[in-house]
């Protein structure tokens, strides 16, 4: 396992090596959203909430995280001797160490996806909402990579991706638990010290 290991943390090393141009493609992006915001607002005096920043931060990320993937299964890659689809289902854990790293890395890959996506609101803040949207990019990555010859098309990775996805989320959810009950306890306290200031008047 240690091999598989080194194989893993080269996988992510190599991932993490598009994340400043990946940055560089989120401000972009957020740029041209707070243009539109400012159009929005000014020129048509319309009123945005708190939620649009946190969707415009969440939206960073995400863009930057969506940037380093397809440089990573798409982008980066030279057209091979690639062809078929792999329906088989975790046989190639049985293989080699290089494929056990292959698989443990697109379920790491999709992590962020399921952390960061269910926080752009309440509707594909859903599993079954999110889930079949991480489910249908996996599949139209591994789609591109079958017409283009990028690499072969297996079921393993949309199965991985979307383990990974659902360990994500679930990261999300005590993430989200652990904000509401802070929350809580701010207004508790709040509350504490409101009727306290009025049983001293």
């Amino acid at each position: 396992m240690s091999q598989v290991k080194t194989l893993v943390i080269a996988q992510l090393k190599s991932a993490l090596g598009y994340l400043p141009a990946g940055f560089a493609y989120a401000a972009g992006i957020t740029c041209f959203a707070l243009v539109l915001y400012t159009i929005w607002k000014f020129g048509l005096r319309r009123k945005t909430g708190r939620l649009f920043w946190w969707r415009l931060l969440v939206g960073f990320f995400f863009s930057a995280y969506i940037y380093c993937v397809l440089q990573l299964t798409i982008l980066s890659r030279e057209p091979g001797n690639y062809g078929g689809i792999d329906w088989r289902f975790l046989v190639r854990w049985n293989e080699n160490d290089s494929q056990k790293a292959f698989l443990l890395a697109n379920i790491i890959m999709f992590i962020p996806f399921g952390v960061l996506f269910p926080m752009f609101g309440k509707v594909v803040a859903h599993i079954l909402i999110s889930l079949p949207v991480a489910m249908a990019c996996s599949i139209c990555i591994e789609a591109l990579q079958l017409k283009y010859q990028l690499g072969f098309c297996q079921l393993d990775d949309v199965a991985a991706n979307s383990v990974g996805f659902l360990i994500g989320f679930l990261v999300f959810l005590m993430l989200r638990d652990i904000c509401l009950f802070a929350l809580m306890i701010c207004r508790c306290f709040q509350g504490s010290g409101q009727a306290k200031h009025l049983s001293e008047n």
